[in-house]
């Protein structure tokens, strides 16, 4: 300790000094009367507001299940069987697959049309599209009745 206090050039009394300094608690600084009331006027505001949150919350809840309700009912009707809409005939189904087929087969051309240094940055991409599509489809099948 005496090699500290002569590098930093402390002599005994200074030691003492500001170990007597250390030691001594802090003063406290005196409260404002001020301060006291503008924190207890926030406390109340804050206590009514809190009071008239529960008044607000039956008209909100009012409208959820009035939009749940009106969701249920649009999804029953849309859902119900024998909604009068008829099913798919045969020759528009075959239209629709046309179609589906149209689609993947321009996009097989286009695959081999492009130069595969342009299309192999994709590659990997596009295989993992393909495995999620053909999970997807393996789900959705499987839980049809």
């Amino acid at each position: 300790m005496k090699k500290l206090l002569a590098i930093f050039r402390i002599s005994d009394r200074q030691a003492a000094e500001l170990d007597r300094a250390l030691r001594r608690t802090p003063a406290v600084p005196p409260v404002d009367a001020a301060l006291h009331q503008s924190i207890m006027r926030a406390v109340r505001a804050g206590a009514n507001a809190a009071e008239t949150t529960p008044k607000e919350a039956p008209g909100k809840l009012w409208l959820a299940m009035a939009v749940s309700a009106t969701a249920a009912i649009c999804l029953w009707l849309v859902t119900r069987p024998g909604s009068g809409s008829l099913p798919a005939t045969p020759s528009e189904s075959a239209q629709t697959l046309a179609v589906a087929q149209g689609v993947l087969d321009m996009g097989a051309e286009v695959s081999r049309s492009v130069p595969a240094v342009v299309v192999s940055p994709l590659s990997n991409e596009l295989a993992s599209v393909d495995h999620d599509i053909r999970n997807a489809t393996q789900f959705v099948l499987a839980t049809l009745p």
